[in-house]
C-alpha cells in the first residue's frame, strides 16, 4: 500500500529575505501566518503530523492544527534545517564580501559549512527518516503523513524518495508555505504535486 507524504514548508518568516536561514531560530511574519492558514482549508483532515521542533514549525503547525489538518503530532529533530554555521543569517553578496569560498559549496557531498553541519551528516539524517518511510510502505502502516519542515530538507527528501543524487536538490524551488505531495511504493517514489 503506497504512503502519501504530503510536504508543508513554514509560512515566511520575520529573517530578512535573501540570507541563509538553518539553525537560527526565526518567528513566522503575519504574512506566513496568512500563508499557513490559506493552505489549512486544502490539505486533508486529521492526519498523523511528523514535525520539525524549531520555531517556525510549530507555528505553521498551530495555523494547520486550527484548519483540522492534524490529528497527532510527533516533532523528530532529523527534520531540522541544516545548520549553515558562520554562515547563517548572512546573504551570498555579504559572504563575498567577507571572502567566504562560496566556490567550495559546488563540490557538495564533501562540503561542510564552516562552524555548522557537513552536507553528508545532513543527508544521512534524511536518509534514516525516508529508510522508515519505505519499511512502512513494506509494512503497509500509515497511508498519508503530513510532514512540516524546511526548503532544504524538502528539496533534499525529493532527492532521496525520487532516486535522484542528492546535489539536484536545486532542481526543486519549494516556496514558503508550499504544500508538496510524494506518493512512496515499494519500487520508489511518484511526485504528484508541487508547490500547491
Amino acid at each position: 500500500m503506497p504512503l502519501h507524504l504530503h510536504f508543508i514548508r513554514h509560512g515566511r518568516t520575520t529573517a530578512p529575505e535573501g540570507v541563509l536561514l538553518g539553525a537560527t531560530e526565526a518567528l513566522l511574519s503575519e504574512h506566513g501566518r496568512r500563508q499557513c492558514a490559506g493552505l489549512g482549508p486544502r490539505l486533508p483532515k486529521e492526519l498523523p503530523c511528523l514535525c520539525s521542533p524549531m520555531e517556525r514549525t510549530r507555528q505553521t503547525l498551530e495555523e494547520l492544527q486550527a484548519q483540522s489538518a492534524v490529528a497527532g503530532v510527533v516533532f523528530d529533530d532529523r527534520l531540522r534545517e541544516i545548520d549553515f554555521g558562520d554562515w547563517e543569517m548572512k546573504s551570498f553578496a555579504e559572504l563575498v564580501e567577507q571572502g567566504a569560498d562560496i566556490d567550495a559549496w559546488q563540490e557538495y557531498h564533501h562540503f561542510c559549512f564552516p562552524g555548522g553541519e557537513a552536507i553528508a551528516d545532513f543527508v544521512t539524517r534524511l536518509r534514516s527518516l525516508s529508510d522508515e518511510w519505505r519499511r512502512q510502505v513494506e509494512e503497509e502502516r500509515d497511508k498519508e503523513l503530513l510532514v512540516i519542515t524546511h526548503g532544504g530538507v524538502i528539496r533534499t527528501m525529493l532527492c532521496l524518495l525520487l532516486g535522484l543524487d542528492h546535489k539536484n536538490y536545486l532542481l526543486f524551488d519549494i516556496g514558503y508555505g508550499s504544500w508538496t505531495t510524494v506518493v512512496l511504493h515499494s519500487g520508489g517514489g511518484v511526485l504528484t504535486g508541487l508547490n500547491r
